[in-house]
């Protein structure tokens, strides 16, 4: 990113990375404290991300930092236009219109903000909702098992042509879930009721292990060392660790106790969680991320 690595830039590679990203952005804006908290909160990470999705020349880079810095108008007008260009899926936009309806009450709490502030929140807020009876008015019209499919085959044809291949089997594991669940596998995940998504999970957890098999060249029941599994490529240290970076971006959700698996894979920790188990399979690597991952067992 920003020309510092060679090969696909980050957000080509973590395809979730845009959508994480606007819906950070909008959980950061405070209008009690009128400032971008999460940027602060997120580190360099976010501060990579807030410059390459929103123009990393100087002087436009200057103008961004000092309408943020105007507050909350400012802070509405870029979240506007990130909403825009970036949020693609029903997921990333449900989020940023829950946090906007949020924002909406504290406003009215704190007499500081301008009436124009008020109504541009309104005003994207009502974009919002439009976009969210697009998506729904979409879903009824084409066949939402048919695109899941061909997501899923985009993003395991991905991860098998290699494009992972700088991370962990694990690693890889964990990049193409999360790609899924932010793209519109995710969306027909999410408004399908969970008797009629149990096929789709299954699917999706047999083609993972098969290409987690085949990652470390071992059959799907033989039990490795962990170690194994969270190996990552010996090339460019460089573009290595900055998608490790992006990855553990992306797992910054999850718990060690909770989702051992998906912080492993995320985060290469150098002290593995005691709920790791210290010797798995393909089969018990793909079941747990799967189900960490996606909420439920295949």
């Amino acid at each position: 990113m920003n020309g510092t690595t060679s090969g696909p830039a980050l957000a080509d590679v973590l395809g979730a990375l845009p959508e994480k990203f606007v819906v950070d952005f909008a959980n950061g804006i405070d209008v009690s404290r009128d400032h971008i908290a999460v940027q602060r909160q997120r580190g360099a990470m976010f501060d990579r991300l807030c410059d390459s999705f929103t123009g990393s020349a100087q002087r436009r880079q200057t103008a961004i930092n000092a309408s943020l810095a105007d507050g909350v108008a400012g802070s509405l007008a870029w979240l506007t236009e990130l909403t825009g260009s970036l949020a693609r899926s029903n997921l990333a936009v449900s989020q940023v219109q829950q946090r906007v309806i949020m924002l909406q009450g504290a406003l009215t709490e704190v007499a500081v903000h301008a009436a124009d502030t008020r109504e541009q929140l309104q005003r994207l807020g009502d974009n919002l909702a439009r976009r969210m009876d697009g998506f729904a008015g979409e879903l009824v019209r084409i066949d939402t098992v048919q695109r899941a499919g061909v997501h899923l085959d985009l993003v395991l044809s991905k991860w098998q042509a290699g494009v992972f291949a700088r991370l962990s089997p694990a690693g890889r594991c964990y990049a193409a879930l999360e790609e899924l669940r932010w793209g519109e596998f995710g969306d027909f995940y999410l408004n399908t009721a969970p008797g009629k998504r149990s096929k789709h999970l299954e699917l999706l957890r047999h083609r993972v292990l098969g290409q987690l098999a085949a990652d470390v060249r071992a059959a799907a029941g033989t039990r490795l060392d962990t170690a194994v599994w969270l190996a990552r490529d010996a090339g460019d240290a460089r573009q290595a660790g900055e998608l490790q970076e992006g990855l553990a971006y992306l797992g910054d959700w999850a718990d060690v106790a909770q989702a051992p698996f998906v912080f492993s894979a995320a985060n290469a920790p150098a002290e593995l969680p005691m709920l790791l188990p210290r010797r798995c399979s393909a089969e018990r690597m793909a079941d747990a991320l799967v189900a960490e991952v996606f909420g439920e067992a295949a």
